[in-house]
C-alpha cells in the first residue's frame, strides 16, 4: 500500500475579491442562470481580474475538476477556474468583453463604455461555443 500524501500548509488558499464595480444577478441571456453585471459606469479598457486556481492543461487536476469545465479560461499552458466573479459572465456573439492573457494571469477588459445595471458578456472561444453547444 502506498503511503497517503501529507496536505501541504500552503496547499489552502484564501480568495476574496472586494471589486465592488460588479455584481451578479439573472441573466438576460436566456438559460443562462446568473449573469456579471456593472454596479456603476464603466468606461472601454477597464478590467476585472479573473482570480481562481491554475491547473496544467490535461493533467490530473484537470481531470479531476471536469465538473468546472465549462467555467475555465484558457491561459497558455495552464485553464484557471475561477473563484471570483468574473466567473458570472456569460457568451455573447455581440459582446462588450474581451479577454486579455498576460502570462498566467487573465483579465476580461471592456470593449466600450458600459452603463450602470449593464450585463457585461465576452464571446466565448470556438472551441468553448461547440463543446458546451452555444450559438
Amino acid at each position: 500500500m502506498l503511503p497517503l500524501p501529507v496536505p501541504r500548509a500552503d496547499a489552502v488558499v484564501i480568495l476574496d475579491e472586494p471589486d465592488e464595480r460588479f455584481y451578479a444577478a439573472p441573466s438576460t441571456v436566456p438559460g443562462a442562470g446568473r449573469g456579471l453585471f456593472a454596479r456603476v459606469p464603466l468606461q472601454a479598457g477597464d478590467r476585472l481580474a479573473v482570480i481562481g486556481v491554475l491547473v496544467r492543461r490535461h493533467s490530473a487536476s484537470d481531470h479531476y475538476t471536469a465538473f468546472a469545465d465549462e467555467y475555465k479560461f484558457r491561459a497558455g499552458d495552464y485553464l484557471l477556474i475561477p473563484c471570483g466573479i468574473a466567473g458570472m459572465a456569460n457568451h455573447s456573439s455581440r459582446p462588450n468583453l474581451e479577454k486579455v492573457v498576460e502570462g498566467d494571469a487573465v483579465f476580461l477588459e471592456l470593449l466600450r463604455d458600459v452603463d450602470a445595471g449593464e450585463e457585461l458578456c465576452f464571446a466565448y472561444s470556438e472551441y468553448a461555443r461547440e463543446r458546451f453547444g452555444v450559438a
